[in-house]
């Protein structure tokens, strides 16, 4: 994918929501250099995986692909002129730094527009950049899941007394792809006016964002949206072996209703008074689930999808994570690609954007600090100079 060839990328980054944003720039083209400490590598890394060469968690292999990694201490004169040295030639510097954090270590907009007027400044919070909390830290779980009232939803659609214990990870790659969105914006305003921008996301904002219309409606006086399940024959379907089918004809058409009953080799239930028409069917809604689940329960849920597959109306088979893999939207789609790493090969998502029809191969991510002499010597420093810096601890 070379959407974005030509555009630098300097990232300073942990865990998740901003090294997403840093995923999607280079799965488009960006050359993305992620600094890490030399002595406290992205403790994503970590989580299921180990520093050995293509050995990183599947987390951080989704979030840090296509990277460049180098691993440069900050808190050393030195250090900071290597990522000052490469801020000089970027288009872009990406952080996930708090504010205090940023102005101990000198990188803040201002220090590092003093080394490139031009570089577009983009930076990722749990909660935004303004107010009481903008400079208390935020992860997914907290930031986006419950405090941005998306567990609350859940719990109120299903009925459930207790928020669910693990949604991690949603926020993170939904406000990272988000982010990756405004960052292209900034560059095309760049490339427009040659003005560049400061571009800020957060957690709390992004879930905001995606749970807008039961914010509006708890506070409008509107109702908040029906649940799809209200219309008519819309509903999860039992079948034989236990598996589950919906059906989402939510404008209730005559024809979509006919063709179902035909798939279902029901024919006479079209033209059944109780369901002939969409009143009718609206009035007796229980009556036609009721119908439908008898014949579900008739059949596999192999058997349905096969059967569903010419089907005119909205359905979808209610799959497991593992059943992606094999179906056979993904694999047309290419949604879901093997990278190899030293485990074996890895499925790993494509952000969901395709460019004249094609996604993109998922690049491979870096192991600790494989680029760090390659990055050095692209902005002048001799083998000697970085062996130098490598023997004070400055790199690794």
């Amino acid at each position: 994918m070379d959407v974005l060839r030509g555009v630098r990328v300097v990232e300073l980054t942990m865990w998740a929501f901003m090294p997403a944003a840093g995923g999607v720039l280079a799965h488009w083209g960006a050359d993305v250099v992620k600094v890490e400490n030399p002595e406290a590598p992205d403790p994503m890394r970590l989580l299921g995986g180990s520093l050995a060469p293509g050995d990183a968690s599947n987390t951080f292999n989704h979030y840090g692909r296509g990277k460049r990694s180098i691993a440069v201490d900050l808190r050393s004169d030195e250090g900071r002129e290597i990522v000052y040295g490469l801020a000089e030639r970027a288009d872009v510097f990406l952080t996930s730094y708090l504010p205090k954090t940023r102005r101990r270590l000198g990188v803040d907009v201002e220090d590092i527009r003093a080394r490139n007027p031009r570089i577009i400044y983009a930076k990722g919070t749990g909660q935004g950049p303004h107010g009481p909390d903008a400079e208390r830290g935020g992860y997914d779980f907290a930031s986006w899941w419950c405090r941005g009232s998306l567990s609350h939803s859940m719990m109120a659609l299903s009925g459930m007394d207790e928020p669910p214990a693990n949604m991690v990870g949603h926020g993170d790659g939904m406000a990272g792809l988000s982010l990756a969105g405004g960052i292209t914006a900034a560059l095309f305003k760049r490339e427009r006016t040659g003005e560049p921008s400061v571009v800020d996301g957060s957690l709390l904002g992004t879930a905001i964002w995606f749970n807008a219309l039961e914010i509006m409606a708890s506070r409008s006086g509107a109702p908040p949206p029906k649940p799809p399940m209200t219309a008519t024959t819309a509903a999860y379907y039992r079948t034989k072996d236990d598996r589950l089918i919906l059906v989402m004809h939510l404008d209730n058409a005559d024809s979509d209703w006919t063709d179902l009953c035909e798939h279902l080799g029901r024919p006479k239930l079209a033209c059944d008074e109780r369901f002939a028409t969409a009143t009718a069917r609206l009035e007796n809604c229980d009556e036609a689930r009721r119908e439908l689940s008898a014949v579900f329960a008739e059949r596999t849920f192999e058997e349905w999808k096969s059967i569903l597959s010419t089907a005119r109306g909205v359905w979808a088979p209610h799959q497991a994570p593992a059943d992606l893999y094999d179906d056979p939207q993904t694999l047309a789609n290419g949604f879901i690609r093997e990278v190899e790493y030293a485990r074996g090969p890895v499925g790993i998502a494509a952000p969901p954007i395709l460019f004249e029809g094609e996604a993109g191969d998922p690049p491979r991510a870096p192991d600790f600090a494989q680029h760090t002499d390659e990055v050095l010597g692209e902005i002048g420093m001799s083998a000697d100079d970085i062996a130098g810096l490598r023997a004070r601890g400055v790199v690794a």
